[in-house]
């Protein structure tokens, strides 16, 4: 019989046993580019763990004991410590697929276009909620991140990141969803409302999907950098426009 305790491990290693058996599929060789992809993982990680140190402590998120090993790092669970290796692992190769799929960079003429929007839009969020730290932490920090990609370095890679996010959504909805108790009794983890703006996408708080942005985007950017620094042309290629 299934032990619930163990939900949040086995939905990690659902979500990463495919991505990973097919990092050494001969055309996308995925595996070829990890040591650009796990420091790039592991910074970004770094970040993101000592952020939800704080919001945890804060209460203004937590985890379900019902569906947790027992085994906690710094007051996280080791669940919560896989989600940032697995799923930027995940997110990445879909990155990866996409780029392969299809070699033009579509919207490289509207990725400017959609950074400023991005920019305006989580700005905006940020002051309108400027009393729910959720909301405000990870608007403000997203608006920063895009403007220093698409107005300060100029990033060429900037549109193919935004369609491939297209697609990094859909898995990452499916993970967050049971994470957050879509399809099971309840969530494994929980949130404060009173610190985010209270819209749900079914189970899911609205700001996941940018907080998802932040992290995947941090990883990518490191990914690309490690990648050109290492000489490895698969981590930044040139695709006919």
């Amino acid at each position: 019989m299934f032990d619930p305790k163990y939900l949040y491990l086995w939905i990690m290693f659902c979500s990463v046993i495919l991505p990973f058996l097919w990092s050494f599929e001969k055309r996308a060789r995925y595996y070829r580019s990890f040591k650009a992809l796990f420091p790039a993982i592991a910074i970004v990680g770094t970040f993101f763990i000592i952020w939800d140190i704080i919001f945890t402590a804060r209460g203004i998120w937590g985890f379900n004991e019902r569906y947790l090993s027992g085994i906690y790092i710094a007051n996280l669970p080791l669940g919560e410590w896989l989600f940032f290796i697995v799923i930027p692992f995940c997110c990445v190769f879909i990155y990866r697929v996409v780029l392969y799929t299809v070699k033009r960079n579509i919207w490289s003429s509207a990725a400017l276009r959609i950074s400023n929007f991005l920019i305006g839009f989580c700005a905006a969020m940020a002051v309108v909620h400027y009393d729910r730290w959720y909301t405000v932490v990870t608007f403000s920090i997203l608006a920063v991140l895009i403007y220093v990609h698409s107005h300060v370095w100029k990033v060429p890679w900037l549109g193919r990141f935004y369609f491939s996010y297209l697609f990094i959504l859909i898995p990452f909805f499916i993970v967050n969803g049971v994470l957050t108790g879509f399809g099971i009794e309840e969530e494994v983890v929980w949130y404060d409302d009173t610190e985010n703006m209270g819209r749900r996408i079914l189970t899911i708080p609205f700001e996941d999907a940018f907080y998802g942005m932040i992290l995947i985007l941090g990883v990518v950017s490191l990914y690309e950098y490690f990648g050109r620094k290492m000489g490895l042309d698969y981590a930044q290629e040139t695709f006919t426009e």
